[in-house]
């Protein structure tokens, strides 16, 4: 039996006996002792007040987690690891350098410490690439302080770790800027100027809501699970607390007008636990427009009615709205109560972003008339849309085919293969069936022996363009913008429709997500089938994949997938070293490799610069290894930038 029906039973048992004795005293003195009776009465009373009790102080049913469909889910901005090594930066830290000279791994490193060997190899990366210095060389001119005229920033480096405390850090509820912090973040500036990037003030500092981790993505937008589920909502506890009360003082005490009077939340408590809130709902969506451009907004307008029986007393209603989408104006819930045959709607406002977005289901919550049960379940969409699709579409006429490196500009790759064709290659022994007009007669008058001239046979390359879809590419400006991986849908599509419309043989696939492939061919399904595998979620999902994918593995299954002669364009915003890792072995694997990367970084605050500078010397990086790179700001449709590369 459950425990939260026992105390309404009980109640109502005290309820009736107790009754019945006080309207029919006789009754009880006929069949028991006065004394008896008197002990069982009270008894009852005792144990209706000791479970009133446990029923206060019980803990109630879990609730249901519903959706928050407001935003879209928020993304670990560059820069936020640093933002919270300076935050973290402390007197604690301190006193941990000062008990040792020098780390020597047997502990873990204190914040400043970290804060100290990321800032130097940075400084020592943007000196070699500016001033040409060795990192020797650059690394005494960091000890040296002569790598800059800013002091504060001079002296990050010059002075190690134990700058003098001001005098207000070791007052209590004081908790001043540590002049470490203050030297790393001067520090971080004049590097961003020395690399010739936008450099921020040196106070700046991400705003709270974009210091947000890639943990607070990760896991189901859309949790329904478990449904449907029927649960108590603990409103009727301290009903049924008073019930219990009330009873068992009356019947102690010898007072049927306390008893009656507690009859009636027994009926409404017993009720309450009894009714189970059930109703017979239907869901009408319709949108306006149902393809719209990105950037607009898209009218949605969602009609419920009840086709059942009865009444619903208390009706919570939650849209799906997907993941890419967020609401701009009013609000996909609702609440209300409706009759049978009655029907509702409300309206809210999306705004569009590129890809294919499919409605989750509505999850409807129907509660009883006292609001004491209620019921979460999913509701189907009887009528109306379910999806809605923006961008992706075919904009033929200004593609071109990539050239021997793999880039996206024209030419074509030689294939590496001997056979029929215009330009010399080799000569070979001659095999029965060669064709006579291949036959080198020259050689046949000099040696006396045939020979079949080979020429190299041109060939149009094949080439795969792989979105970066790791965990640690799902980044953005701003926590609540568009992924990285997001954009490199976008622009691997646009890259494969510009080069099926040169005949290109073009495939595309992932690096972590949904690691979804489409081989490389030509023809119109095929581009339908692109549009499909990137647009949709399945590829490149908006919540970041929650197992970790290691670079080499990876690179070792493209590599294992794709033929030697398939170039490779890597979308990536090599917002870590391991997008590095994993291009670097592609190429080492003798993969022709080129390419294109968002910059979702935000260098108008200081750890968003140290971000930028880290990415701008994995940029350097891979150009140093005979890379091509194209740095994309996403603000910008990629379709224009290879408008005006190929206008240029």
């Amino acid at each position: 039996m459950s425990r939260r029906r026992l105390p309404t039973i009980v109640g109502l048992l005290a309820i009736s006996a107790g009754g019945l004795l006080l309207a029919l005293p006789e009754l009880g003195g006929g069949l028991l002792p006065r004394v008896v009776a008197t002990l069982l009465t009270v008894g009852v009373g005792v144990a209706a007040v000791v479970l009133a009790v446990g029923q206060l102080f019980d803990s109630d049913e879990q609730e249901t987690r519903l959706p928050t469909p407001e935003r879209r889910p928020r993304y670990r901005v560059p820069g936020t690891a640093f933002a919270e090594l300076l935050d973290r930066s402390s007197i604690v830290g301190r006193r941990a350098v000062d008990d040792t000279d020098e780390w020597d791994g047997a502990r873990e490193r204190t914040p400043r410490e970290r804060i100290h060997a990321s800032l130097h190899e940075l400084a020592v990366d943007v000196l070699g690439r500016t001033d040409g210095d060795r990192p020797g060389a650059a690394a005494d001119r960091l000890a040296g302080g002569n790598w800059t005229d800013d002091e504060v920033a001079a002296a990050f480096f010059a002075d190690g770790l134990r700058p003098p405390l001001p005098r207000r850090a070791s007052l209590p509820f004081v908790r001043p800027e540590l002049p470490i912090v203050t030297r790393a973040r001067h520090a971080v500036v004049e590097l961003a100027e020395q690399r010739g990037a936008d450099a921020p003030a040196p106070d700046s500092r991400l705003v709270p809501a974009e210091t947000t981790d890639t943990e607070d993505a990760t896991g189901e937008y859309w949790p329904t699970d478990g449904l449907p589920r029927t649960r108590s909502t603990g409103r009727t506890k301290r009903v049924s607390v008073a019930v219990l009360l009330a009873s068992a003082g009356g019947v102690v005490m010898g007072a049927p007008g306390a008893v009656l009077t507690a009859t009636f939340g027994v009926a409404l408590a017993g009720a309450a636990r009894i009714w189970e809130p059930t109703g017979d709902i239907e869901l009408t969506r319709t949108l306006e427009p149902q393809t719209p451009t990105p950037g607009t907004t898209v009218e949605v307008t969602v009609t419920v009615r009840n086709v059942g029986k009865t009444t619903i007393p208390d009706l919570r209603l939650l849209d799906g709205v997907p993941a890419g989408l967020t609401v701009c104006s009013g609000s996909p819930r609702t609440t209300t109560a409706l009759r049978p045959g009655t029907e509702r709607s409300f309206t809210y406002t999306l705004t569009a972003v590129p890809g294919n977005h499919t409605f989750e289901p509505p999850v409807a919550v129907l509660s009883d008339f006292a609001g004491a049960r209620e019921t979460v379940r999913t509701v189907a969409v009887t009528d109306g849309h379910e999806s809605l699709t923006c961008g992706f579409e075919r904009r033929g006429g200004d593609g071109s085919a990539p050239h021997q490196r793999a880039t996206p500009l024209p030419g074509q790759q030689e294939a590496g293969v001997t056979g029929s064709g215009v330009e010399f290659d080799s000569i070979r022994a001659y095999r029965p069936g060669d064709p006579a007009s291949r036959i080198d007669w020259h050689h046949r008058a000099k040696i006396g022996e045939l020979a079949t001239v080979e020429f190299r046979e041109p060939r149009q390359p094949r080439v795969a363009v792989v979105v970066d879809a790791r965990r640690a590419a799902y980044v953005a400006a701003a926590s609540g913008d568009i992924p990285a991986p997001r954009h490199g849908a976008a622009a691997a599509y646009t890259i494969a429709d510009q080069l099926l419309d040169d005949g290109v043989p073009v495939g595309v696939g992932t690096v972590g997500g949904g690691d979804r492939w489409v081989l490389p061919t030509t023809g119109e399904r095929h581009r339908v089938a692109i549009q499909t595998c990137l647009a949709g979620e399945a590829a490149v999902p908006w919540t970041p994949p929650a197992p970790s994918t290691e670079s080499t593995d990876a690179a070792d299954d493209l590599t294992a997938r794709l033929g030697p002669d398939v170039q490779v364009i890597v979308v990536s915003p090599l917002c870590d070293d391991d997008g590095v890792t994993l291009i670097r072995r592609l190429a080492e694997a003798g993969q022709s490799v080129s390419v294109v990367s968002p910059d979702c970084t935000a260098p108008s605050t200081v750890a968003g610069a140290c971000a930028h500078l880290d990415r701008e010397n994995r940029l350097s990086t891979l150009r140093e290894h005979d890379i091509p790179v194209r740095n994309w700001n996403p603000e910008t449709p990629f379709r224009e930038v290879q408008a005006r590369a190929t206008d240029s």
